[in-house]
């Protein structure tokens, strides 16, 4: 029988909180990596925002708005974000077009 010490329940609590803390998890944006692996930080970490805003916020919304121009129109600020996430920004921008409206 395993006889290690339990971990207290407020490190796992803290754990439990922290997305990057689970492992063994593929990237939410892994099938649009450049070079096999998305740079886990706060490129990728936006890019999944901004795609959580297009799918979820009201059409309505400055959010989605916000979105839209930036996944879809973006000439520049889209192709930065997703270099420094490792991330093919023609592959997903080319993904994100077949969404239905």
């Amino acid at each position: 029988m395993d006889e290690r010490p339990l971990q207290p329940l407020e490190d796992l609590i803290l754990e439990s909180l922290n997305p990057r803390a689970i492992r063994g998890l593929p990237h939410p944006l892994s099938k649009f990596a450049a070079n096999g692996a998305v740079k886990e930080g706060p490129y990728a970490d936006a890019i999944l925002e901004v795609v959580n805003n297009l799918t979820w916020e009201a059409p309505e919304s400055a959010r989605h708005g916000a979105a839209v121009w930036f996944l879809c129109e973006s000439e520049r600020a889209f192709f930065v974000a997703c270099s420094e996430a490792g991330i093919d920004a023609e592959k997903l921008r080319s993904h994100l077009e077949l969404m239905p409206e």
